[in-house]
């Protein structure tokens, strides 16, 4: 048996020559240990087996899903070279790290409820206690560069990533615009996300290089389709936020069956009073993770520059802090 090494993270089994050639190339480049083993010879412990089978070309794929970073769905079962030489790539990136971060998702259960805000205030929280943070903007429309006062700051946003299929964290990290230390991916003029296979690699790669990843995620996850299993099945923990008030209450309720067995909840009530906000967390079945009362100089600061959490005091980044308890962050 030849290898390279028992600790790989990746093991091709047989293939000729000219095979074995094309997946180190992409091995080099993901950055991922590749030993090499003869068909029948017992694999070395690894991430990820590919096993020479079939048509020439042909790799059947065997990914470990508790030492890969890949998406929610798992890996392919068979990839063929040199046709889907991008996915294998992607592949050996995911299979070069395990996933490091702990995802947590901001929801709104309806429009303005001020899910952006409070996912900007709770990343620039968590990365004041020293954790690595980055957050990323899922809206199909973007706008999360000009919240945090980004849109003429450099740095790659979505656009920039379009056709990428195989995003290297590192890399990728360090191309990314810096707000207050949180790095932040985000749509601007040309639009949020582009094909799933790209938004799938950049959230991967972000999670595998940092301590806590904070996902906007898009009203999508609420309606029927493949956004819901596809960005709740990231979250470890969803933040729904909504408002006080009959059309309020009855967004959140509708809203909590959507999380159900997916991640846990934390619901956050914006505005009224503190009774009435227990009460809709009481229809809706979800415990109530905090009542946030409305600033009133939030919404014109911000038209004037003010990005969440500037402030010193308010409710926002009181809010922030008590989730920052809740999910167990910087203890």
């Amino acid at each position: 048996m030849a290898r390279d090494g028992d600790e790989a993270g990746a093991v091709l089994r047989g293939g000729d020559a000219a095979l074995v050639a094309q997946v180190r190339r992409l091995a080099e480049l993901a950055g991922v240990p590749l030993a090499v083993a003869g068909p029948d010879d017992p694999a070395p412990g690894s991430a990820l087996v590919l096993t020479a089978d079939g048509p020439p070309g042909r790799l059947s794929v065997r990914a470990d899903p508790a030492r890969t970073a890949g998406p929610p769905g798992g890996a392919p079962s068979a990839v063929v070279l040199p046709a889907e030489a991008e996915a294998l790539l992607d592949l050996l990136v995911a299979a070069a790290s395990r996933q490091r971060a702990r995802v947590v998702g901001v929801l709104g259960a309806h429009g303005g409820a001020g899910a952006s805000v409070l996912a900007a205030a709770l990343a620039r929280a968590v990365v004041a206690t020293g954790a690595a943070t980055a957050l990323v903007d899922l809206d199909p429309a973007g706008g999360v560069d000009v919240l945090l006062g980004l849109e003429h700051d450099p740095g790659q946003r979505w656009g920039d990533l379009d056709g990428e299929h195989a995003l290297l964290p590192q890399r990728l990290a360090l191309a990314l615009p810096d707000w207050h230390l949180v790095r932040v991916l985000s749509g601007d003029r040309r639009g949020g996300p582009p094909e799933e296979a790209v938004a799938l690699s950049a959230v991967r790669a972000l999670g595998q290089g940092h301590d806590l990843l904070v996902l906007d995620l898009p009203r999508q996850v609420l309606g029927p389709g493949p956004d819901r299993d596809l960005w709740l099945g990231w979250c470890a923990d969803v933040v729904l936020v909504g408002r006080a008030g009959v059309r309020g209450a009855a967004a959140i309720v509708a809203a909590a069956p959507t999380l159900a067995g997916r991640a846990r909840p934390h619901l956050v009530v914006r505005g009224g009073e503190a009774a009435a906000a227990a009460e809709a967390a009481g229809t809706a079945g979800l415990e109530l993770a905090a009542h946030m009362r409305d600033e009133r100089a939030l919404p014109a600061g911000i038209e004037h520059g003010v990005a969440p959490g500037d402030q010193r005091r308010g409710h926002l980044r009181a809010t922030a802090r008590l989730l920052l308890d809740q999910l167990g962050v910087g203890r």
